[in-house]
């Protein structure tokens, strides 16, 4: 165990990073948001442009949650966020794969799969690995960042890891941009996002299918 931290010393504080960060950052980017509402109510289509180039960059390197970004593109932009939304997800997804695959350079799999047991267990998840990449995308609490992360470090192939986080990342962009054009101020929304029988309901929902499926599809790894 010991050998294992000192080997993946900076690929752990990296991912311990990338769970702290949104807290930190969204933080001070609501304080700004709040603050200047009018202001951005008034953001040209250029603008808004480098709002999701900057966001990008953001949820890739987990300083903004992108739950959040869904939630303010809902409110000032309505459904006209859809598109950008999605399009920033998937660019910020392709980012965070490539920065982890890069810094750790196939380390983790690598002492992870010298263990005969751990290795038949990852090799049995890649099979459903598309099905997998899904469920844990359709979960609002699962950090982006970090699954990128994971995803990334278990050797999951690009092609999979884009289109099924792509599918499964639509129901929760589409529920938290429906929560976003519902607010009717800012504040409240950033404070309680989840106010509402119908959006917590939901959010419970796609929570719950998550677990269900990410337990199903382990417990068919380890059993297999």
């Amino acid at each position: 165990m010991l050998n294992f931290l000192k080997k993946n010393t900076f690929t752990i504080l990296y991912t311990f990073f990338l769970g702290l960060m949104p807290l930190l950052v969204s933080s001070s980017i609501s304080y700004w948001v709040i603050t200047h509402e009018n202001d951005i109510r008034y953001f040209t289509v250029q603008n808004w442009i480098i709002v999701y180039i900057f966001a990008c960059f953001t949820m890739a390197f987990a300083l903004t949650p992108t739950t959040f970004i869904a939630l303010l593109s809902g409110y000032f932009l309505s459904w006209n966020a859809f598109i950008p939304v999605a399009i920033t997800y998937w660019i910020a997804s392709f980012l965070g794969y490539k920065i982890a695959q890069f810094i750790d350079g196939g380390r983790f799999l690598t002492i992870l799969s010298e263990k005969p047991k751990v290795k038949h267990i990852l090799e049995n998840l890649q099979k459903d690995e598309f099905k997998i990449i899904i469920f844990a995308r359709l979960s609002p609490v699962l950090p982006f960042a970090v699954t990128n992360v994971l995803f990334s470090f278990s050797g999951t192939k690009l092609r999979n890891f884009l289109t099924a986080g792509f599918l499964g990342m639509l129901p929760r962009t589409i529920l938290s941009i429906w929560i976003g054009t519902q607010a009717k101020e800012i504040r409240r929304l950033i404070e309680h996002p989840s106010e509402g029988n119908t959006s917590q309901f939901l959010i419970l929902g796609l929570i719950a299918g998550s677990v269900l499926g990410l337990g199903y599809f382990v417990k068919k790894a380890i059993k297999t």
